[in-house]
């Protein structure tokens, strides 16, 4: 049996531009290989982990919609807030620029230990980090920044933080790092564990027991919490 030919660099490059080419309602997207950039038009959804980076109105956009340039995010990148930001970054910061028509400009970097963010970040951290203290910052612009730790049995955090998915909250207090929002104590659910009412239920627990008086959790009532 023959072996097939490799392709000539002429026929794979072909190749390698008209998959590039892409048609999507409303809009052309264009794929650059090199550094995974493209073009497509403001009404044309962002693909999954990818971030705008600038735009503009041009002649390739018709019905006054926007020329958005995106690509996959990476560590200090400037991008639009207007658009998503995926999963595993966080804003550092935010200004204004030339760069984003109307909307503001951010910093994102990818989350670790101990980083200092914005506090619009909450919808792209991953599990398994919390808000430990909120305050104001000029960096951030409108936004209060915060600090992010990764999560422990125990741990104080502060209420504009999301919870892990393992843990449930067991005491709230003030907390003066936490600025204007309520402060609190996480613990790692078990079965029968006695959470307060404000707290998610994880997977895989269901309420027991609800409306159980707990000084622990004032001003909300306690519930217990089963898994099996």
């Amino acid at each position: 049996m023959t072996s097939p030919r490799p392709l000539s660099s002429a026929t794979a490059w072909l190749v390698r531009l008209l998959s590039a080419l892409t048609l999507v309602a409303g809009g052309v997207v264009f794929f650059s290989g090199t550094a995974r950039a493209a073009t497509i038009c403001g009404n044309v959804s962002v693909p999954p982990g990818y971030v705008i980076t600038s735009e503009s109105l041009t002649g390739s956009c018709t019905g006054g919609y926007l020329t958005e340039t995106i690509q996959p995010p990476s560590n200090g990148l400037a991008v639009c807030l207007n658009g998503p930001i995926p999963t595993g970054y966080a804003v550092t910061s935010i200004y204004s620029t030339n760069n984003c028509s109307q909307y503001q400009t951010g910093r994102i970097n990818t989350v670790t230990n101990g980083m200092r963010i914005c506090g619009n970040s909450n919808g792209s951290l991953p599990n398994g980090y919390v808000i430990t203290s909120s305050y104001q910052n000029a960096a951030c612009g409108i936004y209060l920044g915060a600090r992010l730790n990764t999560a422990s049995d125990g741990m104080t955090f502060c209420g504009n933080s999301p919870i892990p998915a393992t843990y449930v909250i067991t005491a709230n207090f003030q907390l003066s790092s936490c600025g204007q929002y309520l402060g609190g104590r996480l613990n790692v659910a078990y079965n029968g564990i006695i959470a307060c009412a404000d707290s998610p239920t994880p997977p895989g627990y269901w309420v027991s027991a609800n409306g159980i008086q707990s000084s622990a959790c004032s001003p909300y009532l306690a519930e217990r919490l089963n898994n099996s």
